[in-house]
């Protein structure tokens, strides 16, 4: 089982991911930082279970904030469901359709992957320019 912590921000009526966090305390304690700032109407941290024998991953908000709008009328649908504080949403499935879904973990991991796969690109590339120099 695998638990991330996802920070969203909320503007422009519209929910996006900020920031993933493997640590609880983490992510609220940013999610209370962002919080003070003037950028952004909301804040929330969503828990993320991802349960491997199942494929299925499991929602709940764990913090919420707004500035203009009452914490009821906050739980903005995320794949159609309410999010109630501290309460499970239904689970949804992990694959294909979380994949297109911007800031789904998958997302995450893709963007992960490439970054390192670039960096290893230069770093050989930089290796390859060493020697020639040298020789």
């Amino acid at each position: 089982m695998m638990v991330v912590y996802e920070l969203h921000t909320y503007s422009n009526r519209a929910w996006k991911l900020d920031s993933v966090f493997d640590d609880r305390d983490l992510a609220v304690l940013e999610a209370r930082q962002v919080e003070r700032g003037k950028h952004y109407a909301g804040v929330r941290v969503l828990e993320e279970t991802l349960d491997d024998a199942s494929n299925r991953t499991i929602s709940r908000t764990i913090y919420r904030s707004s500035k203009v709008e009452p914490p009821h009328s906050m739980a903005t649908q995320r794949q159609g469901h309410p999010a109630q504080l501290g309460a499970p949403t239904q689970p949804r499935v992990a694959g294909a359709a979380s994949a297109k879904q911007p800031g789904g973990y998958s997302h995450v991991l893709l963007i992960g992957s490439l970054t390192i796969g670039a960096l290893l690109i230069c770093a050989l590339g930089a290796l390859f320019a060493l020697t020639d120099l040298i020789r």
